[in-house]
């Protein structure tokens, strides 16, 4: 049993993970502020006690995006997220100081930021016109500013099986041991995705079964043709913006076997990691399952076996 409990454990901490995490950092003074926009950007959120779940729903959310390898922000340099609470004197002076007015604000803050800098030469602040967060119009800044949006409808897409599908689609229409080896390629991806039960991975990881199944069964050209097709419908505006999402989610996985990434040997070496622990996995099982408990452990004794003596009451 103990040989069992290690290695889920094993299992469960190497599961892969949608994304790498972005965390949100907290400004305290200027300084915090000057020393990150000296080399990157900063997309800062303002908030007061009153509007602090703003702040705490973004920031958990930023954890699921994967920023890395983009060009953030108009100047191509890198973004950070950062946040400043106004609770005392010192900080409603320095939020001044930024030309936020109400709770929240967003701002833009490029980098290049020295000792000297003035701040509204590098700032772009989101106004809003009531204290009602409008996320559309919030969005959109973020997107222009950022990339994406932190508050959700992104596009998610899982590292570890995009390495997968790449090693997939290199053997080909394969048959004989390549096929067996894209079976167990296919046969890895679907036992992970029933270990992860967290969202968004579940969700995605239906995505990425279906469509290591199509190309299992319909040859490797099934993503390339869909994601033609599904371009298409796109951009024929008759879509609502769930639907246009769903599409792009899909689209998103698809690539990832129409255009394979170029693997390297550290993503070579994660693969057979994952496998080796599932092999493990499944083995402990069956120990688990086929040898017979022994009965005659001290530890497996029924309560029952030990006869209690009772006592005699005396009712006097």
């Amino acid at each position: 049993m103990a040989s069992l409990a290690i290695i889920v454990a094993a299992l469960l901490s190497s599961l892969p993970t949608v994304s790498a995490s972005q965390e949100c950092l907290q400004i305290r003074e200027e300084y915090d502020l000057r020393s990150l926009a000296r080399n990157d950007n900063v997309f800062l959120i303002v908030y007061d006690d009153e509007t602090a779940h703003v702040q705490k729903n973004i920031c958990n959310k930023l954890r699921l995006h994967d920023i890395s390898g983009k060009k953030i922000g108009p100047n191509g340099s890198a973004t950070v997220f950062a946040h400043l609470e106004v609770t005392t004197a010192t900080t409603r002076n320095f939020a001044s100081t930024l030309n936020v007015e109400q709770f929240p604000s967003f701002l833009f803050i490029s980098a290049g930021i020295d000792d000297t800098s003035k701040y509204s030469d590098h700032t772009t602040i989101y106004k809003q016109d009531s204290d009602v967060l409008d996320t559309a119009a919030f969005s959109d800044f973020a997107r222009k500013h950022v990339g994406f949006s932190p508050l959700g409808n992104d596009v998610f897409t899982i590292i570890f099986f995009d390495s997968v599908a790449s090693r997939f689609v290199s053997y080909g229409n394969a048959s004989g041991l390549n096929r067996l080896k894209q079976k167990g390629l296919v046969l890895l991806v679907k036992t992970a995705t029933l270990v992860g039960y967290k969202e968004p991975f579940k969700s995605i990881g239906k995505l990425y079964n279906r469509a290591f199944a199509m190309s299992l069964e319909y040859g490797i050209e099934y993503s390339s043709r869909h994601v033609g097709r599904m371009e298409h419908n796109l951009q024929s505006g008759n879509l609502t913006p769930a639907e246009y999402h769903e599409l792009q989610q899909k689209i998103a996985i698809l690539k990832s076997f129409s255009q394979p990434k170029t693997l390297t040997a550290e993503d070579d070496k994660k693969i057979y990691t994952h496998v080796a622990l599932h092999i493990g996995l499944i083995v402990a099982a069956l120990i688990l399952i086929l040898l017979p408990a022994d009965r005659n452990s001290e530890e497996d004794e029924e309560p029952f076996d030990t006869p209690v003596i009772a006592k005699v009451i005396d009712d006097k």
